[in-house]
Formats: C-alpha cells, sequence, structure tokens
C-alpha cells in the first residue's frame, strides 16, 4: 500500500491507495497537533510514503513520524516530473497540484481529445490540456480569499462555509456572499464558455474541496474531489516504473 500525502496551503490530505485504488482519505488543517497519531493506517502493510508540498515544518514533522516505519519516503522534488508533454515555461516551477490534476485528466479520462481542469482551493486554477499537451492556464482567488479580502465590510466574520447567497443582498453580509459566490460563478462559467467556443471535445473537470459548492450550479462538467489524490498515486507509480 502506498501513502500520497498533499500538503496545501491549509489542510493537508492523506490517501491511502492498496492495488492502485483510493480506500481511504483524511484531512487535516495545518497547525492542528497531534494529527499523526489519530491516523488508524496500518503502516506494516505501507511501502511508500508519497510527500508533496513545501511546508518545511510539516514535512519534518513527517519524516520523524515515518522513521519509525518500514516505508520509503519519497518527496516531490525527487520524481521524473516529464511525464506528460508540456509548453509551459520553466516546467519545473509547475505546481505538484495542477500537474498531478492534468496527468489524471489524461489518463482517466482518455475517451477525450481535451481536457480543462478547474481546481478550486485556496485559489482557482484552470489547467488546458489539449491533445496530450500541458498548455498553460490561469489562477485566480478562491473563495476564502475572496471573502477574507472584504472582511473589511462586515464586524462579523465572513464563514464561506455555510453559503446561502442569493443574488439580491439586503444587508452587507448577504451583499458580500452573493458578489463572491455569483462572482466566482461567472468567473468559472465564462471561462468555461470560452474554452468550448474554440475547442472541441472537451472534458471539464471541476475538482478541489470548494467545487462542493458548485456542484448544482454548474452543468455539463465532471466532479471529481480526488482527481490530485489520484493524479499524484499515478505519478509515483509511473515513477516506479522507471
Amino acid at each position: 500500500m502506498n501513502i500520497i500525502i498533499d500538503i496545501g496551503n491549509t489542510n493537508i490530505k492523506l490517501g491511502l491507495f492498496k492495488n492502485n485504488i483510493l480506500i481511504k482519505k483524511l484531512i487535516f488543517s495545518i497547525g492542528i497537533k497531534n494529527y499523526l497519531n489519530s491516523l488508524s493506517f496500518n503502516f506494516q502493510e505501507v511501502e511508500i510514503v508519497f510527500i508533496c508540498g513545501q511546508n518545511i515544518k510539516v514535512v519534518e514533522e513527517l519524516k520523524t513520524f515515518f522513521k519509525n516505519y518500514d516505508c520509503k519516503l519519497i518527496f516531490w522534488a525527487d520524481i521524473n516530473k516529464n511525464i506528460i508533454e508540456s509548453e509551459y515555461n520553466k516546467f519545473n516551477t509547475l505546481g505538484f497540484d495542477r500537474l498531478a490534476n492534468a496527468v489524471a485528466a489524461i489518463n482517466f479520462f482518455a475517451n477525450f481529445k481535451n481536457h480543462l481542469v478547474i481546481d478550486l482551493g485556496t485559489c482557482i486554477t484552470y489547467d488546458l490540456i489539449i491533445n496530450k499537451v500541458y498548455k498553460g492556464g490561469q489562477i485566480s482567488p478562491g473563495l476564502g480569499l475572496r471573502f477574507n479580502s472584504l472582511d473589511f465590510l462586515n464586524r462579523q466574520s465572513l464563514d464561506f462555509k455555510n453559503l446561502e447567497p442569493k443574488l439580491l443582498g439586503k444587508s452587507t453580509h448577504d451583499c458580500v456572499q452573493s458578489g463572491v459566490y455569483f462572482g466566482a460563478i461567472d468567473e468559472i462559467s465564462n471561462r468555461i464558455k470560452h474554452y468550448r467556443s474554440c475547442l472541441e471535445d472537451l472534458n471539464v473537470i471541476l475538482t478541489g474541496g470548494d467545487s462542493i459548492y458548485f456542484k448544482k450550479i454548474i452543468k455539463n462538467v465532471t466532479f471529481d474531489q480526488d482527481l490530485l489524490m489520484k493524479g499524484l498515486n499515478l505519478l509515483l507509480s509511473k515513477n516506479e516504473e522507471i
């Protein structure tokens, strides 16, 4: 079995894979103490731990924890990333999440020629793949960043986790919720519309923790919140084959 660890800006996600199938996923907020002691994995069966992320403190905590077990530690910097063709300037600077999403889209949705992966997390990232070639994309602020930037308008902290926006706000709080949420919808919808207007056979995938807030609104797309985990595991598998 393999453990894939995605260290993001706000959360740490752990995925347990057996025979390349995701059988368990855990999410912890960065800063929570002793979260590793709550893991219920059978570490005696774990062969590889693949750690992705640049939070030095978290990486060191993971190193210390897993040195007590007979498993191989692999880090993002150690692997060959030239798994797909790319037109991205300085390909080695592309974030592990964006590359893994692209690899997953190409391999798990092989019946499509082209892919647009929209990952909704701390940032909203758009990544375009045409005929298995990574072309590039865009990055814009995620829901949390947008809400936080408008906190000064309201003494009450804006909790975007309890979104119940109405298009026409009747208070400052409601207006901010509406502006942020429907603004993001308009951005995402227009980006999809643009790429669909110039690309045939386009597979649009929405992923990331905040994609759940758009599941009922954005139509004719694929939702896959585990795309990144599956892509990272695939990258690991391809490197083990080399």
